[in-house]
C-alpha cells in the first residue's frame, strides 16, 4: 500500500465509539486521509511533528501474535487489548474478529501497527 510513501502524518484521531482511527496525512501536493476502520487494537510508537510514511504493509495475522506476543503476554496484567484469561483465549478472539494486520512504517517519526477489518485511503484534495 505505498500510495503513502513519503507522506507527512499531521494528525490522527481514535474515534473508540465508531472503532475508527484517521491519520491525516499529506505531501508537497495531495492531502489524504488513511481510515482504518472496525479497529480492534492498536499500538503506535515514537509520536512526533512530522512524522514520515516510509510504508503502510499487511502482514499476515501470524505475524502478528509472533513479533508482539512479549507485548500481549504484558497486556494480560492490565486487561489490554480486552480481558482475557490466557493468550489462547486473545488469539482465538482475535482471530474470531476478522481482522487484518497493518504496520505503519516510517523513515523518521511515529510507527506502529492497527488491527481492523479494511483500510481505506482517501483522497481528500
Amino acid at each position: 500500500m505505498n500510495n503513502v510513501h513519503d507522506y507527512i502524518i499531521k494528525s490522527y484521531t481514535v474515534n473508540f465509539e465508531e472503532k475508527k482511527i484517521i491519520l491525516e496525512v499529506s505531501n508537497d501536493i495531495k492531502e489524504k486521509q488513511v481510515v482504518f476502520h472496525n479497529i480492534f487494537t492498536y499500538k503506535f510508537y515514537d509520536e512526533m511533528p512530522y512524522s514520515v510514511i516510509l510504508d503502510l504493509e499487511e502482514r499476515p495475522l501470524d505475524n502478528f501474535f509472533s513479533e508482539n506476543e512479549e507485548l500481549l503476554q504484558q497486556g494480560e496484567k492490565s486487561a489490554w487489548p480486552i480481558i482475557y484469561d490466557s493468550f489462547g483465549e486473545l488469539e482465538n478472539e482475535i482471530r474470531n474478529a476478522n481482522v487484518a494486520y497493518q504496520v505503519l512504517y516510517s523513515s523518521y517519526g511515529m510507527n506502529g501497527w492497527v488491527l481492523a477489518k479494511r483500510v481505506e485511503i482517501i483522497d481528500v484534495k
